[in-house]
């Protein structure tokens, strides 16, 4: 057998198995990832004199999951009174839900999904308190987008009652992480997480309340800056007992695979007090937290490495060499 005949058609072989490996690489390589989990224990709203009470609050707890290709997941709701649980079952959509839900800590390579979990139970103006957990998770490995939220509220016609002048304390122990991961250029991973906790005047409350509030009628809120000294508030932080050891309001995101977004913090404790007694009488307390996860994976532009190239390029002469090579 002709010795250079033999290699021409090896080198042609490993020129093919290179452009199948080309052409394989993109589809392989591609994936975004993201995740973002909010929870509180023992969420509470107190005040230091007199009791609190609340009227014509209903407590909505929802998630949503959409997966392009696949089945999107209508966003579905339980509402309570503000002292009852108010559970939904974890939505999913996509090929990796399955019977058995994803653990947002070990995310599986070889599943796409997106899911939203939202619960929350007990009464806040008890000494127990709250505890509240919403959690958004996407994952996709092929070309296409996923999103995912989830989040608790309080609706309708919320009155917070002081029976007596007093300050207002939100107080809970919380904890929230956040994942923004791709593994290709151009595709994109955002996650974000949004509490919402204030108190504003309405038509019932106390003369001279909207003095005190800002133009959207708020008296006092709790928006925290990750300052442990201070939180950005309305008319808030008395004293030197608030704590603000992180943000509540955060987001994450990338569509650069060395730079990937994460932020995780244990349980902490939060607490922000008025920085004045609020007059007895009616107010609006305004009560939201949610999180939510959109990734898209693009079709990657695969650039082959060097020595690949002078594998294929090579492999494609030898296979040019053979045909020249074989008799007639």
């Amino acid at each position: 057998m002709n010795v250079d005949h033999t290699r021409s058609k090896t080198l042609g072989w490993l020129g093919a198995l290179a452009a199948a490996s080309l052409l394989a690489s993109g589809q392989v390589h591609a994936g975004a990832y993201g995740l973002a989990v909010n929870e509180l224990n023992n969420f509470r709203i107190t005040t230091s004199a007199g009791t609190l009470s609340l009227a014509g609050a209903n407590r909505n707890a929802s998630d949503s999951a959409f997966f392009q290709g696949g089945v999107a997941v209508n966003p579905r709701a339980v509402n309570t009174g503000p002292a009852a649980n108010a559970d939904v079952l974890q939505v999913c959509s996509g090929a990796g839900c399955g019977a058995s839900p994803q653990n947002h800590y070990a995310p599986t390579a070889a599943l796409e999904f997106a899911r939203g979990d939202a619960h929350s139970f007990g009464n806040m103006l008890t000494a127990a308190g709250s505890t509240v957990s919403a959690v958004s998770e996407a994952q996709r490995n092929s070309v296409g987008a996923a999103s995912s939220t989830a989040g608790d509220t309080l609706t309708g016609s919320v009155n917070l009652t002081l029976s007596s002048a007093g300050f207002i304390t939100f107080s809970f122990m919380g904890r929230r992480d956040l994942l923004a991961n791709v593994t290709t250029m151009g595709d994109k991973s955002n996650v974000s997480i949004m509490d919402i906790f204030n108190i504003s005047c309405n038509s019932a409350s106390p003369v001279g309340c909207l003095s005190k509030a800002n133009a959207d009628g708020v008296i006092f809120q709790f928006a925290p800056d990750g300052d442990a000294n201070n939180g950005s508030d309305i008319n808030g932080n008395h004293g030197a007992g608030s704590l603000d050891p992180f943000s509540l309001n955060m987001t994450a995101g990338t569509n650069d695979p060395a730079s990937g977004r994460a932020f995780t913090n244990g349980f902490a404790m939060f607490s922000l007090t008025s920085n004045f007694a609020l007059p007895a009488g009616s107010y609006t307390l305004n009560f939201s937290k949610s999180t939510r996860t959109d990734i898209v994976v693009i079709d990657p532009l695969v650039v082959p490495e060097p020595g690949t190239l002078f594998l294929l390029g090579t492999g494609l002469a030898g296979l040019a060499f053979t045909r020249r090579r074989r008799p007639s």
